[in-house]
Order: structure tokens, then sequence, then C-alpha cells
């Protein structure tokens, strides 16, 4: 992966002369202003996406990188977004899902109805712009960044909050929005089609697409990383979970759909088998290395001549922006949510979202965009002439630059989002903030598992057993996918994992854990899996069974909760019991013991 990432940039820089150094020279200073700005930044406490914004910035600018003439790069970037949407769908099955119609369709369903209608009203009313240019703005302006908000909403463990709940469901509500928006710019720049085929068309193609992915595609998914499991090649595994990622993804852009929608689709397809955990693991570098990537191409696209000439009318654009997106999604979620939950909603969505970029990317190339004022305030205070004699590519420029700065703005109000919502009720005068019941904060609270036990050998099969007996709740990990089905028949919780990665204890929330248990084989395994547990919490209470006696001392070294000795413990257990044997003979042969 690291190498199509890095020959994506090596085409994208393309050198003026025939020189194998040049290539390799941008490629190094690319990298070396990405990993220095990203120190500087982290030490400065700002998040790492600007990091990556300002890469593509300075990149753009000092390579001269016409990023619209190439889009391999684009393309690739596009994968980051893929393989988040894919993880966000392991974490939503069917079920979740089911459960979720009121944020989904509903609040979804309102939010892009309300913000494309209230936009819409402002700049064809309030600024003058002409009815198709203010549909696509309005349009694009209404969607918010995936990208961004859902990548903070996992990291932090918050998909699964009241708030969090309501900002992925009206997420993914909005990814299928982007198919009708791009069937009204298709309309706008053919006066010719006909939106009775255009809406047949669609809805044959979602009917194929679901019938693909959900009927057929749950079952051979199954199939396919139960054989790639059972190879124990951790090469096969990752080759199988990309396979089954760009396949959905190709199918459903093949039948015109977005490559998001098919990842997201083939995450839930598999969050109900027990490779769930294994196959976010296995993703994760990959995912978290092409959105860096994305977030790069994003800063490429920054005029910084452009910038400066208007810099101080896209601020006051992009904040009147935000806020009223965030006015319209607090107002119509008060009624269902409460006041704190619906701001702390409102301001995460408040941004525009990635796949603006297409909308106007595809808007711009059919011409339709254009500021041909029909009245307004903008005509009153600037004039008609100044605006008609602003170009496509400058009115593109302008609305992408706006795209980035709100992006930009996400994480910091996201990091202090509780703090913003604060001062934001305040200033609606809302002193008292409203939220539903404990009975519903505890219907949507995460669920935890109170012991991870790690190998489903003899030992771990006793202990499932006993702690089902007394209802303690609990999961299992075990790395082959024979004891993994096992497990299930038995109806014990196991999944299938690696116990050595990091990552897979910090989905399960090993920090929010009572205890983890290693009955492990491999004294090397437990060590590796202990370290990893303790880089998490050093807190975790581990419990580790060995029988070997400088394992049991390193690992009292590290200082964990309990070690026991297998042997030792059986011999103590055994003397314990030929004490009371000797104890009940004495008893009932007093004379016996009275002669000796």
């Amino acid at each position: 992966m690291q190498k199509i990432c890095f020959y994506a940039i090596i085409k994208a820089l393309k050198p003026k002369k025939e020189n194998t150094i040049e290539p390799l020279l941008a490629i190094v200073s690319v990298l070396a202003i990405a990993v220095l700005g990203c120190l500087i930044l982290n030490k400065l406490k700002i998040p790492t996406i600007i990091g990556y914004i300002l890469t593509g910035v300075f990149t753009a600018y000092f390579f001269d990188i016409p990023l619209s003439k190439d889009g391999d790069l684009n393309h690739i970037a596009e994968m980051g977004i893929v393989f988040l949407m894919f993880t966000i769908g392991l974490e939503f099955s069917f079920k979740t899902i089911s459960s979720m119609k009121e944020e989904v369709l509903l609040f979804g369903g309102l939010q892009i109805i309300l913000s494309i209608l209230t936009i819409f009203l402002i700049c064809n009313y309030l600024f003058g712009f002409n009815a198709s240019t203010s549909i696509i703005v309005s349009s694009a302006i209404s969607l918010s960044s995936t990208a961004i908000v859902l990548k903070y909403l996992n990291e932090n463990s918050l998909s699964k909050t009241l708030y969090g709940k309501a900002t992925v469901g009206i997420l993914i509500f909005q990814d299928l929005a982007v198919i009708p928006i791009l069937l009204i710019i298709k309309l706008l720049s053919d006066k010719s089609s006909s939106i009775s085929d255009l809406l047949i068309t669609t809805f044959v193609s979602a009917l194929i697409v679901l019938v693909l992915l959900l009927l057929p595609g749950k079952f051979l998914a199954k199939i396919v990383l139960r054989l790639s499991a059972n190879m124990k090649t951790d090469e096969i595994f990752v080759g199988t979970v990309f396979l089954i990622v760009l396949g959905a993804a190709y199918i459903s852009h093949y039948f015109g759909f977005s490559l998001t929608l098919g990842a997201f689709l083939a995450g839930m397809i598999i969050s109900n088998t027990p490779y769930k955990y294994q196959v976010e693991n296995v993703l994760i570098y990959f995912k978290d290395l092409l959105l860096g990537v994305f977030f790069i191409t994003i800063g490429m696209q920054v005029d910084l001549d452009f910038l400066s000439k208007y810099f101080v009318l896209i601020i006051i654009f992009v904040i009147l922006m935000m806020l009223v997106k965030a006015f319209v999604i607090y107002s119509l979620l008060k009624f269902f949510r409460g006041n704190k939950i619906s701001m702390q909603t409102a301001l995460s969505l408040s941004q525009i979202g990635e796949f603006s970029f297409a909308v106007f990317l595809l808007a711009s190339q059919n011409k339709i965009l254009n500021l041909k004022l029909e009245g307004g305030i903008l005509n009153s205070v600037f004039g008609k002439d100044f605006f008609e004699q602003i170009s496509a590519e400058q009115i593109y420029q302008f609305l992408t630059i706006m795209v980035i700065f709100s992006m930009v703005a996400t994480p910091f109000l996201l990091e202090k989002l509780e703090f913003y919502s604060k001062i934001a009720l305040k200033f609606l005068t809302l002193k008292k903030y409203q939220t539903k019941t404990s009975k519903v904060a505890e219907k949507n609270k995460e669920t935890i598992h109170k012991i991870i036990i790690c190998g489903y050998g003899i030992l771990g099969q006793n202990l499932c057993s006993y702690l089902r007996a007394c209802d303690v709740d609990y999961i299992c990990i075990d790395n082959k996918y024979e004891k993994v089905e096992k497990g299930l028949k038995k109806g014990d919780k196991i999944i299938y994992g690696d116990v050595t990665h990091k990552n897979l204890f910090r989905h399960l929330k090993v920090e929010q854990c009572v205890a983890v248990v290693m009955a492990l084989r491999n004294p090397e395994t437990s060590i590796k899996s202990v370290k990893e547990i303790l880089s998490i919490n050093h807190h975790t209470k581990i419990i580790v069974s060995t029988k070997f006696d400088n394992f049991e001392a390193e690992l009292k070294n590290m200082g964990i909760y309990c070690v026991i000795h297998e042997r030792r413990e059986l011999a103590q257990n055994i003397g314990k019991i030929i004490l009371e044997a000797i104890k009940d003979y004495e008893e009932e042969n007093p004379k016996n013991k009275t002669e000796s």
C-alpha cells in the first residue's frame, strides 16, 4: 500500500526535466514537510489533520503541482474515505441500524431538507444568486465531513453516545443523499434529461446493489474469511479483507453510487461475524495512511494567491455558513434530544464535508456555477459588474477554500465540544440543559465486557463455562478459527483475533474492563499481550497462568495483578487435600492416633 501511495505521489509531481533524482527529492521533501509539520503541531496540541492539509498546501505551492490535471492521487486519496466508511460499517450492524431509524431516517432526512431549503433561500433571495447556483451551493453545504467527524468519534469512543448516535445517523443519510444531489446536477447540466428515467434507473441500480451485496455477499464474505483465517497467514487475511472492501466499493460505483456506500454495506455484513475485531485490527494502519493522503490532496487544491486576495471574504462566508447550518440542525433536534445533545450534534456537523468537493467540481465542469446576480444584498454592496467578472474557476476555488477552512476548524470544535456547547446555549439564553431520561442514556450506553479471556484452550473453555454459569459478562479471543466455531456452537462469547495486537484491546475497551485473563499456552505470547495491554492502561488487572518459573518472575516484575504458577498451585491444592485426608483418617481412627 505504501508503494502505491509513493507511486501516486511520484506521478503527481511530474518533474519538468527527465531526472530520476527530482521525484525522489520531491518525495523526501513532501515527507519531511508532513513529519516536521505534524511534530510541531503536536507540540502545540493542534490536530495532525491540520498538518496534513498544510503539507498539501506547501507541496502544491513549492512544487507547482496542479492537482486538477492529474486525478491519480485523488483516486488513491479517496480510498481513505472508503476504508473509513468500511470500519464505520463494522460498528453498525443491520440490527443496530434498524434500531437507529430515528437518527438515520428522521434526523438525517430533516437535516438535509431543512439545510438545503434554508441555505437556498439565503443564497437566492438574500445574496441574489441564480436558482442553479443556489441549488448547487445549498446541496453541497448541507453535507458534513464524514472523514473528520467519524474519525474523532471512533478514536474517542463517542459513536454510541446520544449525540454520537445522532451524528452518525445524520452522516449515514448524508452519504445516501449524495446520489440525488448528483442527479440534480445532471438534470441542471442537461435540460433534455428525463427525471423519470433517472429515478427509475437509480431505483433499479439500488435494488441490484442491495441484492448483490446483502444476499450472497454475507455468505461469501464469511466463507472467504474463514478459509483465509484457517491458512494462518496474515498476508492472505489482509488481502481477503481488501478484496471484500474494494469489491463491494466497485460494485456500488459500477451501478452509479458512491464507493463509500458499498464499503459501508460490506462493513455491516462483516459486523456480525467473529472476524469483526481482527478485520479492524489489520485495517487501521492502511486506513490512517490513506486518510493522511486524502487530507494532503485537500491542501493541494488551495491557491495561495487567490486565498490572500479574498481571505477576509472567505472567512466571513465560512463563519456565516457554519452558524446557519448549526442553527438549523440544533433547531430540528431540540424537539427530540434536548438542548445539550442537539447543540453538540449541531456543532459537530456544522462544517462542509469532503463530498462537497465532488459536487462543486462536477458543477464547475458542467458550467453551472456562475455569479449573475438577480438582486440581493451583494448586488447592492458590490455592484452587479463586480461579480460578473469572476470566472467559474475562481468560484470553484472560493468554494473549495471555504470547505477546507470549515474542515480545519472542525477538530478544534470537537476537542472542546462541551465548552462551545455551553457558550452557544448561554448565548441562546438557555441556562438549563434538557436531556432525555436516564433510561434512554442507559439504552444507548455502549456494551463493555467486564472480563476478557485470551485463549480458548482447556483453561479458557472452563473459564467461559464458569463465568457464563455465574452470569458474568465476558468475551474470549482466539486466533484459531476451529476453536472459535467450537465456542460459538457452545454458546460462548468468542471472537477471532490476534491478542498480540494492541488495537484489538483498544476496540474491546480494555481500560474499562474489570480484568484480563491470559489462558495461553505460549508464554512469549502472554508477555507480548501483557505489554500491549499495559501500554494502553497500566492499571488494568491482568491475571496470567504459567507453568514456567522464569516467566513467572518476569511477569511479576511487570507489576501485573496476579500470576498463577500452574504446577505449584496444583501441588499446593493436592497438598491441602492430603492434609485434609490425614485429618479425616485420624478422626475416623482415634486409636491409631493415640498409639502413634
